[in-house]
C-alpha cells in the first residue's frame, strides 16, 4: 500500500510544482462590492481554490462518517467489556459462603 501512495504522489507533486513554475503571470482579484484588489500570480488563487474545495469534500466525508465511527467505538468498548467479563476469575459470592458456614 506504501508503494501505490508512492507511485500516486510523486507524478502529482510534480504536476503541481511544474504548474506553479509555469503560471506566474499576474492576475488581479477584485471582489466585487468590496473596493480591494490584489495582484497574485495566477496558480496562486487556482490552488487556494483547489485546496477549500478539497477541505470542504474532507469535511463533508467525515460528517457522513460519523456514524460509523461512532458504530465502531460502541463495538470496540462493548468488545472490550465482555472480554474482560470473560477473564475475570468467578468468585463464590459472600453470602453464600456466610450461609455454607452456618
Amino acid at each position: 500500500m506504501r508503494f501505490l501512495y508512492w507511485i500516486i504522489s510523486i507524478p502529482l507533486a510534480v504536476l503541481i510544482a511544474v504548474f506553479a513554475v509555469s503560471n506566474r503571470a499576474l492576475v488581479t482579484i477584485s471582489l466585487w462590492p468590496l473596493p480591494f484588489e490584489i495582484d497574485l500570480p495566477l496558480f496562486l488563487p487556482i490552488m487556494v481554490a483547489l485546496l477549500i474545495g478539497l477541505g470542504i469534500g474532507f469535511a463533508f466525508e467525515w460528517l457522513l462518517q460519523g456514524k460509523h465511527r461512532r458504530a465502531a467505538r460502541r463495538m470496540d468498548s462493548e468488545l472490550k467489556r465482555i472480554k474482560t467479563d470473560d477473564t475475570t476469575p468467578s468468585t463464590p459470592n459472600t453470602d453464600q459462603k456466610a450461609i455454607g458456614q452456618s
